[in-house]
């Protein structure tokens, strides 16, 4: 098999591992790689999809925490402490959450707003 694979063309080679991809994309959509032994199926799908150029990896997240930080400023010097009417500080950077300085107790300040995705 391997001095059968030394003497293919490019365009062979990427037909085989066109069908080598999709062989192992039914294999991880019939669930084969969550098997005990089956790991070797994800593994291998990411090698081939790098070789075929495709590019499986993440997207980093957005990182917001200026605007919420910026907001939950305003946000803060608006809203006293329900229980205490204590002054309320952000629990930490990025976080939409408040915690009154005199009594702990915690409040929800902001809300994320998810957008939906466009259908195309």
């Amino acid at each position: 098999m391997q001095a059968e694979r030394e003497n293919l063309t490019y365009e062979d080679d990427r037909a085989y591992l066109s069908r080598q991809f999709i062989r192992l994309g039914d294999m991880i959509g019939d669930g084969l790689h969550l098997e005990p032994d089956g790991k070797w199926i994800g593994k291998e799908y990411r090698r081939v999809a790098k070789a075929l150029g495709y590019d499986l990896s993440k997207r980093p997240r957005r990182n917001n925490s200026d605007a919420i930080n910026q907001r939950m400023a305003e946000r803060v010097t608006e809203v006293r402490c329900q229980k205490c009417g204590g002054s309320l500080k952000q629990s930490r950077s990025g976080s939409m959450k408040a915690k009154c300085e005199s009594c702990s107790a915690q409040y929800q300040l902001l809300k994320s707003v998810r957008r939906q995705a466009t259908g195309g």
